[in-house]
């Protein structure tokens, strides 16, 4: 999929990453999406079945191209919208928040770009809040993304994400810090199968609880995942902590 922006965890909020730069991280950590795929409505629960994240309906245009994300609550109301608008070279120009069901604006992010098409600087402005914050991106020599840095609107850190990638441009390593001395928050480690679908994803959070997690992946016949299953990693053992399904429904293949 191109020009991916992707949803909001609950790690990246904890931590205080900006909007857009939870977007952008998580599309790479996500992998693309193969296919025609129309929309993808991503849910999180606990083993027991009770929803723990708000539920999002991500939709596509038919050449891969975000339109629009939707956040429900538990009972399945809209309350967040994302809209997103792009140039006639189908770069992403500019995103924009609402809270529903009033379309009370809440946020606007416009997106700026390098001569080799790369986005290098997302700014956003808080509406609701007047909170304004700065994402610059920095690439590698392979136009790789290489680093996500996060400043607040006095142009000070609050934080970044570091990435390491395998020989085949794969994501291996996510590594968090977090405010003006950056201080390690976290890690993710990737690891694929032989058909190079990510396979288990480790974590490691600095977080008020020390925690560690393995994630585990299910895939459809269009090789994207429907199913994941989030063990909670303990010096005994661990546990089943979440299961992450992806309702995925595709266009019609000409």
């Amino acid at each position: 999929m191109k020009a991916k922006i992707v949803i909001l965890t609950m790690l990246l909020t904890v931590l205080g990453f900006s909007a857009e730069a939870q977007r952008f991280a998580l599309d790479i950590q996500d992998g693309n999406l193969k296919g025609p795929v129309k929309s993808v409505l991503t849910t999180t629960r606990t083993p027991q079945g009770r929803i723990v994240r708000m539920p999002v309906r991500n939709n596509f245009n038919r050449d891969g191209y975000y339109t629009q994300n939707t956040y429900y609550d538990t009972l399945g109301n809209p309350v967040i919208i994302v809209n997103y608008s792009y140039d006639k070279k189908n770069r992403l120009v500019k995103d924009i928040r609402t809270h529903e069901p009033y379309s009370e604006l809440l946020s606007q992010t416009t997106y700026s770009y390098d001569k080799k098409n790369r986005a290098i600087v997302a700014d956003m402005f808080g509406i609701s809040d007047s909170l304004s914050e700065r994402s610059v991106y920095q690439f590698d020599k392979k136009d790789l993304l290489q680093k996500m840095t996060t400043y607040d609107e006095l142009n000070k850190e609050m934080a970044s994400i570091s990435y390491e990638y395998d020989e085949a441009g794969r994501i291996k390593n996510v590594t968090y810090n977090e405010g003006e001395h950056m201080i390690y928050k976290g890690t993710e480690k990737y690891r694929y199968d032989t058909d190079g679908n990510l396979a288990e994803k480790s974590s490691y959070y600095l977080t008020t609880l020390r925690q560690a997690f393995l994630y585990t992946y299910y895939y459809d016949e269009y090789g994207n995942w429907t199913q994941a299953y989030v063990f909670h990693v303990t010096p005994s053992g661990g546990y089943l902590y979440q299961v992450i399904t992806r309702q995925i429904s595709y266009y019609e293949e000409d």
